[in-house]
């Protein structure tokens, strides 16, 4: 059973790997390009959108290896667009001082809002497209990882010590000023038990089911994401350098254009 999960976890590591490093890496082009990569991520998800509906009843392993990637493929493309700025929330502004623990959520959502409505809306949309499907796949990847997120926001929200500001661009550099600056790690052992519990929960699924068939197959690649997540979790709030992983992605280019990025898509001053 282990020599059989390896394939999978190498596949999902390297997947999850190069797919965040991509993300990152094009949205740290300069801002002449946005428009055009804002495009290219609009069609790349609408692409896999619709391929859903191609593979759903494409079963076997192969199956859930295909509705795996697609279900990465639309979120790599919602990342794009948030991490570009086209679509992130109402409030675009740096989080005002002394403001409530409350407060403070309220104007956190405001600035994220518009984003996670969208994931919600796609994530709605892929569990229709493929109800009463086999191959619920790609819907089931793309819940798991929107769960991950908002779980992960949760302890950047009430402070994490090693929060890495890096990884936005400066365009939503105002974004960070949301994040607690309390180093309260203990907060996040709620959302980290949730993920620890959704991992053991898929791989438990999996021993349930004959290996090398889709169900098995999707529910290990599940667990193996769901432990990728739980890394970045721990990440969180450990000394581990997570950042050195994507160092080659979130490097800002080096050009006279490079000041381009300090602007929003609408040509303002985030």
């Amino acid at each position: 059973m282990v020599s059989d999960l390896l394939p999978l976890f190498v596949f999902a590591t390297i997947v999850w790997w190069s797919s965040t490093g991509v993300v990152l890496w094009l949205t740290r082009r300069p801002a002449r390009a946005f428009p055009r990569i804002a495009l290219a991520a609009v069609l790349v998800g609408l692409a896999a959108t619709l391929a859903t509906l191609g593979a759903r009843e494409v079963g076997g392993a192969a199956g859930a290896y295909i509705g795996f990637s697609l279900g990465l493929a639309i979120w790599g493309a919602h990342e794009v667009l948030f991490l570009l700025g086209f679509v992130s929330g109402s409030r675009k502004t740096p989080c005002p001082p002394g403001l409530s623990t409350f407060s403070r959520f309220l104007a956190s959502t405001e600035a994220i809002i518009h984003h996670e409505l969208l994931l919600a809306g796609h994530a709605l949309a892929l569990f229709a497209l493929s109800a009463g499907a086999a191959n619920q796949a790609a819907a089931m990847t793309f819940a798991l990882l929107w769960v991950m997120r908002l779980s992960s926001k949760l302890i950047v929200f009430f402070g994490a010590p090693n929060i890495s500001e890096e990884f936005l661009p400066r365009h939503l550099a105002y974004l960070g000023t949301y994040f607690s600056k309390r180093q309260n790690p203990a907060c996040a052992l709620p959302s980290l038990a949730f993920v620890l519990c959704l991992t053991l929960g898929f791989g438990a699924s999996a021993l349930g089911v004959a290996s090398g068939g889709f169900d098995w197959t999707i529910r290990a690649l599940l667990a193996c994401l769901a432990g990728l997540a739980l890394f970045e979790h721990v990440a969180l709030i450990a000394p581990v350098p997570d950042a050195a992983l994507w160092a080659w992605a979130a490097r800002e280019p080096k050009s006279p254009f490079t000041q381009e990025t300090s602007q929003s898509p609408a040509g303002g001053n985030q």
